[in-house]
């Protein structure tokens, strides 16, 4: 099996950029020509770049992962949002068992404020994807987790009203009350 670079350090070879790898994949849109998704460093811009354009150096920490991606969600440019919003949600699906639970609310914190001003469709699903993740993983302890539930109710977003619609959070009163709002205004 070929080695990967994901969560390295790497320059393009043809310019002084230095960025973090964050994924490794082939899209029909591209030929299935496989490509990383590159996070430079003094840019909030993620791009797609084939292998051979790049050289790599070492794996960085799984912290510094996610802060970047946390970083990049709140990118101006759209598809740099999308992009690391679609690989924060897959992070915090697969890799937080063994992670800073501080660090991870954190970066929570920063996903709620995205949410509140995302205006593309495919960033938003997954921010609020990743957000249930998190909340499924069960690293909060019920309590926390009734107070963000809660506090999700402050967010306009239909994609999180689709995921709050769920029999165990309509026993919420507030949750219950948002969901029938939103139902009602949409």
């Amino acid at each position: 099996m070929k080695e990967t670079f994901i969560g390295h350090k790497c320059k393009l070879l043809n310019s002084e950029k230095t960025g973090i790898t964050l994924e490794l994949n082939s899209w029909s849109s591209e030929n299935m020509v496989e490509k990383y998704s590159v996070s430079f460093d003094k840019e909030n811009t993620i791009e797609r770049i084939t292998e051979n354009q790049l050289s790599f150096g070492e794996k960085i920490s799984k912290t510094d992962f996610f802060k970047r991606l946390i970083r990049d969600i709140q990118a101006s440019e759209e598809k740099t949002r999308e992009f690391a919003s679609a690989i924060l949600c897959d992070f915090l699906e697969f890799d937080i068992a063994d992670f800073d639970l501080n660090i991870l609310k954190l970066g929570i914190e920063k996903i709620i404020e995205q949410l509140k001003t995302e205006k593309n469709a495919n960033a938003e699903q997954k921010l609020a994807e990743g957000l249930f993740e998190f909340i499924w993983s069960e690293k909060l302890n019920k309590k926390e987790e009734l107070k963000l539930l809660e506090r999700l109710t402050e967010i306009n977003s239909y994609q999180i009203c689709q995921y709050l619609d769920d029999e165990d959070y309509l026993k919420i009163p507030k949750v219950k009350k948002y969901v029938e709002l939103n139902k009602t205004s949409g």
